[in-house]
Order: C-alpha cells, then structure tokens, then sequence
C-alpha cells in the first residue's frame, strides 16, 4: 500500500501528533507499505528521513497561500499513492481534502479532539447562534463568562471564527472515507459532526515505554498526588487545588505541565494557603516525567474533557493506580486497566474529597494491555488505511 501522511506538524516539531506520525510512518515502511509525508515547518523544503521523503510547507505565508501550497503540494504527490491519511480536520484536513479531490484519491482522517471547541475555550468567541441561545444550561449561558464542556457545545452551533471552524471539521470529516479516533467518546463526537458510525474506528493510541529513572525525588513523608496535563482551564487542577485544605497535611499534589492557566492556578494555591503543598514542576522531558510516575504515590485527571488520557496508562505502565473524572474517554481507561483507575463524578466535591482522604490504593503489576500496545495500534491502523 502507497500511504501519503498530511499533518500540520512532524519533526523536529514537539507534540503528540508529530511523534505519532513519525513512528507510524517507521512502522508502514518497516511493513513493506510506500510512506510519503507533507507537513508543515520552518521554511519549504524536501528532506529524505527513515528512507521516505518528508516536504514541507514553510509557515512563513499567510494562512491562504499557506494552505493553497499545502493542497497542491497534497495534490501532486497523492497521484502517486493509494490514501491520504491526514492528521486532523482543519489546518491539514482542510488543504489536505481539497488536494486529495483534484488527484482524484480517497483520505482517512485521525481526529484526537475537537478543534473548534478548544479555539472556543481559548477566544470566547463562540457566542450561540440567536435561535439557540435558550438551549441548555450551565457552563455556556451567554453573559455569564462560563464556558461549555464538548458535551452541551456539541449541541447546537456557535457564530463568528468558532462557526468557521466547527464547519471546517464537519465537511472534511464527513469527505474522509473512515475516521481513525483514540476513544469511543470521540467516535460519540465525530458521529455528532454527522460522520456516520459505520465509517468510524476506534483504534487506542499506544502506551509508550517510559524511559528508566535517572534521580532520587526529594518527597520522603509525604503522600504525593501526581498530574501531567497541559494547563488549560477543563484540566480541572484548580477544582484539586480547592480542596487542597481538606486532605490529610501529608498529602501533596505535584502539576508537570505548563499553559495558560498556570500563574492562575499558582495564585489560587497561595490565596488557598496551600502554596507550600502544591508544587508545579513546569513542562517535563518524558526521562524527567518517569521518576515523577515511579516516586508518586496516586495519578490524579479531574478534567472536564479529555479524549482519551495517555497519561493514565503511562502511570498503570510502571504500576502507579490513578483517580479520574467521568467525563470524555477517561471511564474508558478503567475498561482498559481495571483496578489501577477509580472513576469518579466530576466535580463532586464530597466524593473526590473522600477519595482523596482515604486510603490510597497501593501500587501493583506494571499493566499494558494488548489494545493499547504500540503493534495492535499500527495493525488496525493499517487495516483502516486498506481501502
């Protein structure tokens, strides 16, 4: 099989999508399949990498000729391929699908997340539409400064840049001839976009192998909390930091990640009067990541979102049990890893608090199931490519 792999970042771009095409690329070709890869970079430039030619489209244009250079770079070399397996449905999906049509060639799309509802997140412009604003309660009341979960945004549209997005997603997801998706929560959210659920493939995401431990961590008499999440509002870090003051004074919560919304959770720390019992470590390299998962004691994701948590089997993979929230794909890691992940209500103050209070689960059998080994995950990819 001929593959031509369209993403908006590869390396040496630092990301999760950029790490999973690469090493899926690697795994087709070590397979005998044909790889190309178009991606975005630096400047334009064709490099030969692993034995496959990587072009890329220079980020250094407006969004228009960036595109259009993408799409005829897409167009020109899927003539010469079986698929387009492109890495998301906007900034590649978008100049991906419309160069996929004019070589006359089918695409399959990964989707990992909702992209139009994270720019909401970010912007605030994504006010309801006029005739949906009595819709649903809660988080997206508009006036209220409170931002919708993925669950109610889903429910109806949004106006200005988020309605743009949100019809970007829809039309180059429902071209795709199968959507590749890590989670049946995501299946549950593309099938909202109109996909229907007989071209949709849940394929988990594989658990990478952690490095070995390089340092002793200085955390002798404490019970330590560990979270890895990248710090943006719906992470749900300030809900944990907020009940901080309830838990037995040996606990201490441990936050590796940087973003947005770290200097406001610092300070919320500090005007909780837990700032000696939060510790934020910042962004961590995976060997560094490794000695927190192997020193800490419980792994805790009280998110609002997620599409499916690889931080949660990356803790089962060296033993470490985890608390998680019932919200997007984080119950399906208890499906996945059984006793190792306790799911909890969201936002249940009395019930994480209680949790948290008691005793902690104890440490066992490193676990990796077969549907999230890096093999299984490459093999149904490839079944899905297979048109």
């Amino acid at each position: 099989m001929k593959i031509l792999l369209a993403t908006g970042i590869y390396p040496p771009d630092a990301g999760g999508p950029a790490t999973y095409t690469r090493a899926f690329a690697r795994a087709a070709l070590s397979s005998e399949h044909e790889v190309q890869v178009v991606a975005y970079g630096e400047k334009d430039g064709i490099e030969h990498v692993d034995g496959y030619p990587v072009e890329r489209i220079g980020r250094n244009r407006n969004i228009l000729a960036r595109y259009w250079k993408f799409a005829d770079t897409v167009r020109r070399r899927a003539r010469l391929v079986d698929v387009v397996y492109l890495q998301g449905p906007v900034s590649e999906g978008l100049p991906g699908t419309i160069g996929a049509m004019l070589a006359g060639k089918s695409t399959v799309m990964k989707v990992v997340g909702d992209y139009a509802w994270e720019m909401y997140q970010g912007t605030g412009n994504g006010e309801r539409e006029a005739g949906n604003r009595e819709r649903g309660t809660g988080n997206g009341e508009p006036g209220t400064g409170r931002k919708e979960l993925l669950d109610e945004f889903l429910t109806h549209r949004h106006v200005g840049t988020v309605r743009v997005l949100e019809w970007i997603e829809r039309w180059t997801a429902k071209r795709a001839i199968r959507m590749i998706v890590p989670s049946r929560y995501l299946a549950s959210v593309v099938k909202a976009w109109g996909v229907p659920e007989g071209r949709i493939r849940v394929i988990y995401n594989a658990a990478e192998p952690l490095p070995s431990s390089t340092m002793r961590l200085n955390i002798e008499g404490k019970r330590v909390m560990l979270t890895a999440v990248r710090c943006v509002p719906w992470k749900g870090v300030d809900f944990i930091i907020g009940i901080m003051s309830d838990l037995p004074s040996d606990v201490v919560l441990v936050v590796a990640g940087d973003g947005p919304s770290l200097d406001d959770w610092k300070k919320l720390a500090s005007e909780r009067g837990v700032g000696d019992r939060v510790r934020f470590v910042g962004r961590l390299d995976r060997t560094a990541l490794a000695d927190w998962y192997r020193a800490a004691d419980l792994f805790v994701l009280p998110s609002g979102y997620e599409g499916f948590p690889h931080v949660v089997p990356e803790a089962a993979s060296v033993g470490l049990p985890s608390f998680v929230s019932d919200k997007g794909g984080n119950p399906e890691t208890r499906e996945l890893l059984g006793e190792l992940v306790r799911v909890l209500p969201y936002g249940d103050v009395g019930a994480w608090r209680t949790a948290l209070s008691g005793p902690w689960p104890e440490r066992t059998t490193p676990a990796v199931p077969d549907a999230l080994r890096f093999e299984t995950m490459v093999k149904k990819t490839l079944e899905a490519l297979n048109l």
